[in-house]
């Protein structure tokens, strides 16, 4: 074997059974992490999930409940000190789209923090994207395991493990930046490329078992790819699922390959649990309709005002009732 090559787990899983989840998780670690040096005991770790905006999980917007559940299962059995769930929502408090997207019950059962984002602190990125912060927050893990949604992307092609790392940034300076850019979507992938040398999660699994098709991120419709995927490699990770779905032009993946970071090339990527990925590859996976990547400046202030709704007004209104 090669040690140069990357290894992605991923498996044939049909439905969001906890058992199902929870063996596949802990066949990826034995995979993956053949010398057991992931977790250990007392460790903070961070579960960054896709907590896009407030919905079900069955519209497959968010990261499902039960792959953050079999997660917090395992990482319980290597007695990790704290389990803290944390995303930036575009829209809406982190607590009130957590709760719409199943994560509540996580908190009684495995004493799970769900947490906001804090302390943005400026980002130096080899791009020059100015005003570039990131959660100061973070440093304050052992561990940060990413926990993506395989999704399509209107304005990125796919959204997977490179890009769920951009929930990072917290809250609006999100649109801000995809306008920065100047609608290069190439450099818009460097930039996340950049955030995730920093951020450096130590594994990434991805739920792909109900993926979304067609607009997404949030406009899409759930396909049944039936289908988990586990790596420390995300650009290998993201190769693999752009495969599966006959993705041939990624934005990610084309900076991950320009900027040399993580295993791009197949022959490169060690494949584990199916004999034939080929198996699992689908050929009517509808991509989103491409739309360029900067907002415009209405947009931007509707964005705002339309969280300012959504915090300030209407989670206190239905809290209240």
């Amino acid at each position: 074997m090669d040690d140069m090559k990357s290894k992605v787990h991923l498996q044939k899983v049909d439905s969001y059974s906890i058992e199902k989840i929870e063996a596949f998780v802990r066949e990826a670690l034995l995979v993956i992490d053949e010398k057991n040096s992931l977790f250990s005991t007392g460790q903070k770790v961070l579960l960054k999930p896709n907590l896009l905006r407030g919905f079900g999980p069955e519209y497959c917007v968010t990261t499902h409940p039960m792959v953050v559940e079999a997660v917090c299962r395992v990482l319980k059995d290597f007695s990790v000190g704290q389990i803290t769930i944390s995303d930036s929502p575009a829209l809406g408090s982190l607590e009130a789209v957590a709760k719409k997207a199943g994560y509540d019950p996580l908190k009684k059962k495995y004493g799970c923090k769900i947490v906001p984002l804090s302390d943005p602190i400026p980002f130096k990125n080899e791009e020059g994207v100015p005003h570039l912060k990131i959660a100061g927050c973070l440093s304050e893990f052992d561990r940060i395991v990413n926990l993506p949604k395989v999704k399509s992307h209107c304005q990125m092609a796919m959204t997977l493990a490179i890009k769920n790392l951009f929930g990072l940034v917290i809250g609006k300076r999100k649109p801000i930046l995809h306008c920065l850019v100047k609608n290069d979507k190439v450099k818009f992938g460097k930039m996340l490329i950049d955030i995730a040398r920093h951020v450096n999660p130590c594994l990434t699994i991805a739920d792909g078992i109900e993926a979304m098709q067609g607009q997404g991120p949030i406009h899409g419709s759930p396909y049944p790819l039936g289908v988990l995927l586990a790596s420390t490699d995300m650009t290998a990770l993201d190769r693999i699922a752009a495969e599966l779905l006959s993705f041939s032009n990624v934005y990610a993946l084309e900076a991950a390959k320009l900027k040399g970071y993580g295993n791009y090339e197949l022959e490169k990527i060690e494949i584990s649990g199916v004999e034939n990925l080929s198996s699992l590859t689908v050929s009517d996976f509808e991509p989103a309709r491409a739309m360029d990547i900067s907002f415009n400046p209405y947009r931007i202030m509707k964005s705002f005002l339309k969280q300012f709704y959504e915090v300030g007004i209407k989670e206190k209104r239905d809290a209240f009732n």
